[in-house]
């Protein structure tokens, strides 16, 4: 499998950096964080302008037609300046309006996901509840019943894409199926509560009282599996993204940062320990761009996807811990770019199943298999 990117998807990473490294300093960041908004929105502008945001939807629609990895570049792009924008729950959620509904809803949701003017987003987690492809929400007689957790961007959001399952119409709680579901949110039957994630972001807890809600395609499971071997793979390049700035900030400081006469870098036991995260992001690198490539081939990702996100969790947690390390105070400085990155990076290590629980679900497929 050659995993170089081609001209266009090359094309993509460049442009997505470029606009990205331009319009975010750390005054910016900084003027951002201090505002009610976690949302840069003259950048994201921006990147719909450029055609970035809808590079993965259909050419009909006004998106750029490219596939999977094209996507991945935008959101690697987007972890590699920590950049405060819609884009993993936005895209993800208009890449299902696209996959999975109607003509109709399609015509009238996604021009509007192209230019920017139309965000949506997508509620997939729930509390206690690990496994996305099992959820308790539940569409009875048209209307959405359940709690979506750590729903991005709500406040910002017109509708949602969220996971579901169907009843089965006979007042026995049986599910007949699972799929996706588009639910307006200005509907007086969806309540939200806000918090802050990880990195600081604001979140919501999402509460649906019997809301009214369109089905993206056929309640059969395929949607649902679709929506979450994405989630996983893109959450995954936007790690990519993090690990890889991180390691070259603690490159640079440790580089110019002198002890004893000479550069901390030229000491051995720093070398050693860069040089292992140098194979940790390479290793997470390299995971993420497999899955990405089965998927957008339309190959089985199951074993890659576990693998992609363990390297994601367990070994970006120790890029994390070394990068901080060799920083020594200031990287837990505000003023200093480092500790955004290891608050993105514990943030995606926690989301949608940490190491262990991808080892657990590893190891179920193969003994499956």
């Amino acid at each position: 499998m050659d995993f170089t990117l081609s001209e266009e998807q090359q094309a993509v990473s460049e442009l997505a950096n470029r606009i990205m490294g331009d319009r975010l300093d750390m005054e910016r960041h900084m003027e951002i964080e201090a505002a009610d908004e976690w949302l840069d929105r003259d950048l994201y502008h921006e990147l719909a302008a450029a055609g970035l945001v809808g590079i993965g939807l259909s050419e009909d629609v006004g998106g750029g037609g490219l596939d999977l990895i094209a996507v991945g570049q935008v959101l690697e792009a987007q972890g590699r300046h920590v950049a405060p924008l819609p884009l993993w729950s936005g895209m993800l959620a208009a890449l299902a309006v696209d996959a999975f509904g109607t003509d109709e809803q399609r015509r009238r949701e996604l021009p509007g996901c192209t230019d920017g003017s139309n965000l949506l987003t997508l509620g997939i987690q729930e509390y206690l509840n690990d496994d996305i492809t099992s959820p308790t929400a539940r569409v009875v007689d048209g209307r959405l019943v359940g709690c979506k957790e750590v729903v991005e961007f709500a406040g910002e959001s017109s509708k949602i894409v969220v996971v579901a399952g169907l009843d089965d119409g006979t007042d026995n709680g049986i599910i007949s199926g699972t799929g996706l579901f588009l639910v307006d949110l200005s509907d007086s039957a969806v309540t939200m509560v806000e918090g802050k994630s990880t990195r600081l972001q604001p979140v919501h807890q999402v509460n649906f009282y019997g809301a009214s809600c369109e089905p993206l395609g056929a309640a059969d499971g395929a949607s649902v599996q679709w929506m979450a071997d994405r989630a996983v793979a893109l959450l995954c390049a936007t790690q990519v993204g993090v690990v890889d700035r991180a390691l070259r900030l603690a490159a640079e400081y440790t580089s110019e940062r002198e002890q004893f006469g000479r550069p901390v870098a030229t000491f051995q036991a720093v070398t050693q320990r860069l040089a292992d995260q140098f194979m940790h992001v390479e290793a997470v690198r390299l995971c993420t761009y497999a899955t990405l490539y089965d998927l957008a081939e339309g190959n089985d990702a199951s074993m890659r996807l576990p693998i992609a996100k363990w390297y994601a969790s367990h070994w970006a947690h120790d890029v994390a811990h070394a990068t901080q390390h060799v920083h020594g105070g200031m990287g837990v400085s505000v003023d200093y770019p480092l500790h955004r990155y290891t608050l993105w990076n514990k943030h995606i290590e926690c989301s949608l199943g940490a190491g262990t629980q991808q080892l657990r679900t590893l190891g179920a497929r193969l003994a499956a298999s």
